[in-house]
């Protein structure tokens, strides 16, 4: 079977603690089937409880994830600098009830994936993680959806002007707002698609 992903870096924000497995765990399955490099991000370099009592072992920290994928550090001029060797082709975060916590008023990752988008990369917010595009300031006037009757997220997402609609996924300008889990496949086949189309660096 084909890689589609080889040579793409996809980047998994996940919440410190009570992601959602049932978003996290074929998400993942799917981006090593694909041959992505995958990258799992969270605001701790501690093991993630999910909701059900899953645990996920962050690759990098949120703040480390914004410059790419680094290699060593070598030092030049008498200051260490950065090895870039990758960038992200797509960015993905997680829901579960610790991303309202942990995820949607983070700073650095709404910089991240604001960095991203402009670089004209393809950026995913799954349930409860929608709201941290908004905040990213990049969902104004676009049609989105959240979970369903999840109040704070349909309140956060209207305070950033989006058009909030009751569909199972939305699309538009590279970016995906994902209802829940049960989303994630058909998903999962238009973000691929997505990532395929950027470019290569």
């Amino acid at each position: 079977m084909e890689e589609r992903l080889a040579g793409k870096n996809i980047l998994i924000v996940i919440p410190k603690d009570y992601y959602m497995e049932a978003e996290f765990d074929p998400i993942l399955e799917s981006m090593e089937t694909e041959g992505a490099t995958i990258l799992i991000a969270s605001g701790k370099m501690k093991d993630a409880v999910g909701m059900k009592g899953g645990k996920v072992s962050p690759h990098v920290l949120i703040v480390d994830a914004i410059e790419g994928i680094t290699g060593d550090s070598y030092v030049s001029a008498g200051k260490g600098v950065r090895q870039i060797k990758g960038v992200f082709h797509g960015v993905i975060l997680i829901g579960g009830n610790g991303a309202r916590s942990y995820l949607w008023k983070d700073k650095l990752l709404l910089l991240l994936i604001n960095d991203r988008h402009r670089s004209n990369m393809v950026i995913a917010g799954i349930g409860n993680a929608v709201p941290c595009l908004g905040n990213a300031g990049l969902l104004q006037s676009l049609e989105v959806t959240t979970e369903s009757g999840n109040k704070k997220a349909v309140k956060e997402l209207e305070a950033n002007k989006a058009v909030m609609v009751d569909k199972p996924m939305t699309y538009s300008e590279r970016i995906f707002t994902v209802q829940n889990a049960s989303a994630v496949p058909a998903f999962l086949e238009s973000f691929i698609e997505e990532v395929t189309k950027t470019p290569n660096k």
